[in-house]
């Protein structure tokens, strides 16, 4: 099994928010290695796929990447050489490792949300493996197909993919692997089931009147790609499947993305129903209930995911803590970009006019079924 290094120059990435992919490097090619270093070695990690090329990209680096808020940031920004696996050698190498999603929990969410603080509760357990925001995800998300005609090999590649995530790191040997990916990848949660249908999975969301201007002050940089959005509805709708058939109803233009980061809120609760409807067993959690009652809550969640209950009490001094503190998404960051009452009101009257668009979400606080707490 034949794997390659390829030697950093430089890093050219210049968005901290995009999804991974191998051109946030610049490289030069090296030695040919054995893949099997992937399994031995605990400081290299999943980075991301290249479909045109059929390979997967490790990075190696120094640091334990299940101490940050964000894995595909530190693994970028700690990166000290990659390492491409053709994707048959991917395949190969997971008939050989140790299968350490016996004990998965899943969480998926609509985004700003707390879902990178609960992934931090389970990273309090030394025997838990709590990842947040592993990219490889995304860019299966990105491969899928309204039709259907690649779920055969994304549904392999999610298989060997969630595999190599959850292998151990230099300072977990995890009983519990946790995976908290980016929002949309929910899109990809019924494939998820048909491969791990004993993970846990839990569906974290929040009022859109407090999400949609979390995601205008957290996204500062990144509004102006909105506009160009428009263009590319059919790819784009991979990811939001709403921002197509809403598009009539979405401002581009607006300089704080409203209509766009409402769409994205709402296309996530739909998809919960979906799955929801569909069968898909998934615990789901208000972020309201969760920071008003961190020790009653988290004592369900744990029983729920089968882990030991009384390690609530420690676990969730979490809570006190800014979860993405050192992050380009901490607090200090985004406080800078504050909306004025003005703003906040229109803001309100813009997801309030979106949602009257769908026929059963219709309110910012929209309680879906199966919600912890709330009998329906």
């Amino acid at each position: 099994m034949t794997a390659k290094f390829l030697n950093i120059q430089s890093k050219p990435r210049t968005n901290p928010r995009a999804v991974a992919k191998l051109e946030d490097f610049q490289y030069v090619e090296g030695e040919n290695i054995d893949s099997r270093i992937i399994i031995n070695s605990p400081n290299i990690s999943l980075y991301c796929l290249e479909p045109a090329s059929q390979q997967a990209i490790f990075v190696e680096t120094p640091v334990e990447i299940s101490d940050y808020s964000f894995v595909y940031n530190i693994q970028f920004e700690s990166a000290e050489r990659l390492i491409a696996v053709p994707y048959h050698d991917l395949f190969d190498l997971a008939k050989s490792i140790r299968n350490y999603t016996e004990n998965l929990i899943l969480i998926y969410s609509v985004g700003r949300c707390g879902s990178t603080l609960l992934s931090k509760v389970f990273n309090q357990l030394d025997y838990v493996l709590s990842l947040s925001e592993p990219d490889v995800f995304c860019n299966l998300v990105g491969l899928r197909t309204p039709d259907g005609s690649l779920d055969t090999q994304i549904r392999e590649l999610l298989n060997v993919c969630t595999r190599l995530i959850c292998k151990p790191t230099p300072k977990i040997q995890p009983s519990w692997c946790v995976i908290k990916p980016r929002g949309f990848c929910i899109e990809i949660a019924d494939l998820m089931y048909e491969l791990f249908p004993n993970a846990k999975v839990i569906f974290l969301y929040r009022s859109a009147a407090d999400v949609v201007p979390s995601f205008i002050r957290a996204h500062e940089n990144v509004r102006p790609l909105i506009q160009g959005l428009e263009d590319n509805l059919d790819y784009y709708s991979r990811f939001f499947p709403l921002i197509k058939s809403y598009s009539d109803f979405i401002d581009f233009r607006d300089p704080n993305a409203v209509d766009f980061y409402s769409t994205l809120w709402l296309s996530a609760m739909e998809r919960y129903l979906e799955l929801s409807q569909k069968g898909v067993p998934m615990l789901a959690l208000r972020y309201e209930d969760l920071v008003k009652s961190p020790q009653e809550m988290m004592a369900s969640i744990f029983e729920y995911c089968g882990l030991p209950t009384y390690e609530r009490t420690n676990v969730c001094k979490v809570f006190e803590q800014d979860s993405q503190a050192g992050s380009h998404l901490s607090r200090n960051h985004t406080r800078k970009y504050q909306l004025t009452d003005l703003e906040m009101i229109e803001v309100k009257q813009k997801i309030d006019r979106l949602l009257k668009k769908h026929p059963e979400i219709q309110t910012p606080d929209y309680i879906l079924p199966g919600t912890l707490g709330h009998d329906r």
